[in-house]
């Protein structure tokens, strides 16, 4: 990732929308950002990672703190950072969460936090994400870092140097990861872990397949101690025991069977004999009955034969009876014919007397008629003057609800006019309330701004004063440690001469004149060092262990001493006031604050509740012209209708100059109108309706008499035809032998009683025919035969069927036996052999799974081995570098010892000191040895990587500080193998105050800080 432009608005130190063009710097790959403390160089750095992850590059420095304090209000804070990574152009777009004034009214508006990613092609803009959480995810998709991994490879920032160098295992794991996209050996980690787990499932499940097996066909006693081979033979043994078995009972249950065939043959001829005597008996039974029912028999007989009889004369019997009804009828129709010729009579008579009263009203009639005709001349004005009445009404109503109406308009437009005298003062008031408000308001944010200048002032007196006491603290403790020090180098020194001359002293007992020295080659030895009172080599190492204690004692906390000293030169004042100034002067502008937001608030709360008084002033006008146009509308309506009443009441009293005045009364006109026309309607209607009545009576009466006549003589003829065909009838019942119309009678059955009679005859006669053959063929049959014992073979047959079955069943079961021990056999041999394969497949696949996560003689995976293959890779690079920057005196080396317990290891650093000969840990590196360490192998890392992934792109390097530690000649060295990267085509952006460093590298970027704001302008060869 290389960075073309960046731009900053409102953002820490820069006020104002600042540009970094750092394509201005051309070939040049190395530059110096300068300027004082304060200025904004971090903030560079911080603007960059913010662009790239939303965060800035120190952990202390967050959205919300980030805007700038000499920014406008009005002016929103943001950055973006166009950038080239594998050729492609990208521009990202980021504004923080932060508080702007609103657009409208007063108080401020929460400006949620947004980010856009582009992606350019010449002046084309192609949008890739346009929210923070996908801004997010998809640059750590393309630079294929998080902000951490960033901060430590890419961006180091200050105090954060030596992360990277000093980090855990673990964390150089995560950044190694990532970097040599090592995610494939981790998968083939957990697929062998994966794979390893399924086969031991496999292994336990088919294992307990056996064991279920063999538990279900033996028991555990027969089973102890046996192997696979020895339950194989006893599957076997058991299998033909159970078949012998099978064949035995086999040959039982066909024994069995055989005598059950001939015990059930048994039974059933015996069932037929028992039958056969049945049936005798049940015929004997039926002849005895058929011989009792015989007496029945011709009684239906001779019943059958006078029906017969009485049947032939029968036809003539039901001509008499029909003759009977007819005369019957005919009587009763002369006897209604003389009622109804009563009725008509009478009716003719009421008829004729209806008529002659009708006649006597036909004079009183003839007046009704006269009258109403004349009051039919008067119906056109009498009825016009009754609708103007009625209209005449309706508009009067009208025309005192307008005017009522009127009325209230008037008042309601008197109620508006002192409205509006009202609203007016209010409109005045509340424009007044305004015009403080805004004052008060200015005057507000005056205060604040003094008052945010003397808490920021207090707190940096504060804070100076806070660590002043703590450099006191530290330079005593810095002070005890440096005498102790002193101490323990003299001890050390001491015993350390002590011990070189027992060393030589022992040296010395083994010297013989004329034999050389094994030291100095001398045959003689006429000085020889002599034994002391001892001196150990454990004591020696006790002491210098103690003085390399005191010395990482004391050096850490000179360092600390520095910062603190550097920290408090970092404060610099705005005020030359003093700190009990400034807070008498923060606590006068507070007390200021409080009264001037109170007042402010009241101006508020009175604003509030006067905020729609303009409103209602408009509406006021509204409501007025409204009115006034309403009220204008119901007078010119006022006016026409009462117009309209006038003419109404006019033209009413000529329309009733001619009527007679007690018919003026339109209702009492329309009500004798009524009466006439009643009584003439009802009148015609009586007259009509006794002339109809009349002709009807008439009419019914000559009917009546011709239906009396005809009558009379159907009857006659009746009586006649019924008489002699009487006659004939006793002489055709004689001839038969029946003495009366009783017997006669007695003898008549109906067709179904004669039917039923002769079919019982019939079938009675056919059933004792075939009842008496059956009996003769059964009694000839059964002669001399004896009955058999059934009770006795049917006993003896349901035993034999039991035999039968028992033995069915027992063969049934030795079967199921044979055939569930064979399965069993067949799954044993199955399963043995499944068992036996997944183990072996268990045991290769479990090594592998153990070695590649780590169970083994150095604790270390699959995964991690080749990352510190990779590391490896990396310090070859960074020793070649650290070599040069340290005269050959310190190189970097990978612990491979493995660490204690079950930590994992592999990944842990040490440095190699050609001084002692002695590996260290790199902790124990002091400031600059440090900073050498550290940028060897962030050089390093950056082209191991560059040269082994194409996925993530190094090609930009930014290091805030850590060249002050540096003797002039270790920057010098540094400063070249900075200079060398440039080969490579790296960017290196370098902070540092050091003036050497400026002078070697001659592209520099200047930060000036001005009372306004923060700028920015590269100087470089030229520029």
């Amino acid at each position: 990732m290389r960075p073309l432009k960046l731009t900053m608005q409102a953002f820490g130190a820069y006020a104002k929308a600042e540009t970094i063009d750092f394509t201005e710097l051309g070939q040049e790959r190395i530059f110096v950002i300068s300027g004082k403390t304060g200025a904004g160089k971090s903030t560079i750095f911080d603007a960059i990672s913010f662009a790239i992850f939303g965060k800035a590059n120190t952990n202390d420095r967050e959205g919300f703190s980030l805007r700038s304090h000499f920014a406008k209000a009005e002016d929103l804070t943001e950055v973006s950072l166009e950038f080239l990574l594998r050729d492609v152009r990208y521009l990202v777009r980021r504004v923080p969460q932060q508080d702007v004034p609103k657009q409208r009214g007063e108080g401020m508006t929460t400006v949620t936090a947004k980010a856009e990613l582009y992606e350019l092609d010449g002046d084309e803009e192609r949008l890739l994400a346009s929210s923070v959480r996908d801004v997010g995810a998809k640059m750590e998709e393309i630079i294929q870092l998080n902000v951490d991994q960033f901060r430590q490879i890419l961006m180091i920032p200050q105090g954060e140097f030596r992360e990277l160098l000093v980090a855990e295992s673990k964390e150089k794991e995560a950044i190694l990861q990532r970097l040599a996209h090592t995610h494939f050996y981790q998968l083939i980690e957990n697929q062998l872990w994966n794979q390893q787990k399924e086969q031991e499932q496999r292994v336990r499940l088919l294992r307990e397949k056996v064991a279920s097996i063999t538990q279900e066909a033996f028991d555990a006693e027969a089973l102890a101690g046996k192997a696979a081979r020895d339950i194989e033979l006893m599957f076997a043994e058991r299998l033909v025991a159970e078949r012998e078995t099978m064949v035995e009972l086999q040959e039982q249950m066909d024994l069995a069977k055989g005598k059950a065939e001939i015990t059930a043959r048994n039974v059933t001829l015996a069932e037929e004999k028992i039958a056969e005597w049945a049936q005798l008996a049940k015929l004997r039974a039926e002849k005895a009955e058929l011989d009792g029912q015989n007496g029945q028999r011709n009684d239906a007989q001779a019943a059958v034969d006078l029906a017969r009889k009485a049947g032939a004369i029968i036809d003539q019997d039901a001509l008499c009876l029909r003759l009977k009804q007819q005369l019957d009828e005919a009587k009763l129709e002369d006897q209604q014919a003389l009622e109804v010729l009563q009725k008509r009579e009478m009716a003719l008579e009421k008829a004729v007397l209806e008529a002659e009263k009708v006649k006597e009203m036909e004079t009183e009639y003839v007046t009704w008629v006269k009258k109403r005709e004349s009051l039919q001349s008067m119906e056109t004005k009498v009825t016009r003057a009754m609708e103007l009445q009625q209209e005449l009404a309706q508009e009067s109503r009208h025309k005192q609800e307008l005017e009522q109406k009127l009325d209230r308009l008037i008042l309601q437009e008197k109620g508006l006019l002192v409205q509006s005298e009202q609203l007016v003062k209010r409109v005045q008031l509340v424009q007044d309330a305004r015009l403080k408000s805004a004052e008060m308001k200015q005057h507000l944010t005056e205060l604040r701004q003094e008052n945010l200048f003397v808490v920021t002032e207090i707190e940096k007196w504060e804070q100076k004063n806070k660590w002043q006491s703590e450099l006191v603290l530290l330079e005593g403790e810095w002070n005890q440690a440096e005498k102790q020090l002193h101490d323990a180098e003299l001890k050390y020194a001491e015993l350390d001469a002590l011990w070189q001359h027992e060393q030589a002293a022992t040296l010395a007992l083994s010297l013989v004149d004329g034999d050389a020295c094994p030291v100095c080659g001398s045959l003689e030895h006429p000085n020889v060092a002599l034994q002391t009172a001892g001196m150990t080599k454990a004591e020696v190492d006790v002491a210098r262990e103690g003085r390399d204690a005191k010395q990482e004692t004391a050096k850490a906390l000179g360092v600390q001493v520095e910062q603190k000293k550097w920290q408090i030169e970092q404060i610099v004042f705005a005020s030359e006031e003093s700190l009990h100034v400034l807070r008498d002067r923060q606590m006068l502008c507070a007390e200021e604050l409080v009264k001037k937001e109170q007042e402010l608030a009241g101006i508020d709360v009175f604003l509030t509740e006067e905020q729609q008084v303009e409103e209602l002033v408009e509406r006021n006008k509204q409501d007025l012209a409204k009115l006034a146009e309403e009220k204008a509308q119901q007078q010119a309506v006022y006016e026409e209708v009462r117009k309209k009443v006038d003419t109404s009441e006019t033209t009413y009293a000529l329309l009733l100059e001619d009527v007679p005045e007690e018919f003026q009364n339109p209702a009492g006109f329309y009500e004798q109108q009524k009466v006439l026309t009643v009584n003439i309607t009802d009148f015609e209607t009586k007259k009509g309706h006794a002339e109809s009545v009349y002709n009807t009576a008439k009419e019914g009466q000559f009917r009546a008499v011709s239906a009396s006549e005809m009558a009379e003589k159907a009857a006659l003829k009746a009586s006649e035809a019924l008489a002699a065909q009487r006659t004939i009838f006793k002489d055709i019942m004689a001839t038969n032998g029946f003495a009366d119309y009783a017997s006669y009678q007695r003898a008549i059955l109906s067709p179904e009683v004669l039917e039923e009679k002769e079919r019982f005859i019939r079938d009675f006669e056919q059933q004792y025919h075939f009842v008496s053959e059956r009996l003769k063929e059964a009694e000839a049959r059964l002669a001399g035969v004896a009955q058999p014992d059934l009770k006795e073979l049917q006993r003896l047959d349901d035993e034999s069927k039991r035999a039968y079955q028992e033995k069915t069943e027992q063969w049934m079961a030795q079967k199921d036996v044979v055939r569930k021990v064979s399965e069993l056999s067949e799954q044993f041999m199955k399963h043995v052999k499944e068992t036996s394969e997944a183990e072996k497949a268990y045991a290769d696949i479990g090594y592998l799974a153990d070695m590649a996560r780590g169970k083994n003689d150095r604790r270390l995976t699959f995964e991690r081995f080749v990352l510190a293959t990779f590391l490896d890779t990396i310090l070859l690079r960074a020793n070649g570098r650290l070599k040069k920057m340290t005269n050959g005196r310190f190189q970097l080396n990978r612990k491979k010892e493995k660490s204690k317990g079950n930590v994992q290891s592999g990944l842990e650093l040490e440095v190699y000191d050609e001084y002692t000969g002695l590996e260290r840990h790199v902790k124990t590196l002091s400031g600059g040895e440090s900073f050498k360490t550290s940028l060897s192998l962030a050089l390093a890392l950056a082209e191991v990587v560059q040269e082994m992934s194409g996925g993530i792109s190094l090609e930009t390097m930014f290091i805030d500080e850590g060249f002050g530690t540096l003797d002039p000649e270790s920057l010098e060295m540094a400063v070249e193998c900075l200079l060398e990267t440039q080969e490579s085509g790296r960017l290196v952006g370098i902070i540092s105050h050091v003036p050497e460093l400026k002078e070697r590298i001659p592209s520099r970027l200047e930060v000036t800080a001005t009372n306004h704001g923060s700028t920015t302008k590269f100087f470089a060869q030229g520029l």
